[in-house]
């Protein structure tokens, strides 16, 4: 498992790119299969940082994981935004 000091600058930076693209067009998001590993990375950086509520989404059976990125997009774009400060 990836734990926040080990998860790199760029893929925080790409995990940021993708929840901003997500931001601008929400419920019009297309999932694309590429994604995959960028929604893992989302949802293994929240279990590590005990983010409940939002790992609790993510758990619910039968709704896809873009759902739950699209519900919890800005404060997942602060969570990113805050790592990649402690990188800098």
């Amino acid at each position: 498992m990836m734990d926040k000091q080990q998860i790199s600058k760029e893929e925080l930076i790409k995990i940021k790119d993708f929840l901003s693209r997500v931001s601008e067009t929400n419920e019009d998001t297309q999932y694309d299969p590429s994604q995959e590993n960028i929604v893992d990375a989302i949802i293994t950086l929240v279990k590590e940082l005990e983010k409940t509520s939002i790992v609790e989404d993510f758990n619910v059976p039968y709704i896809h994981p873009m759902i739950t990125v699209q519900k919890w997009s800005v404060e997942l774009k602060e969570i990113v935004s805050d790592l990649l400060a402690e990188k800098s």
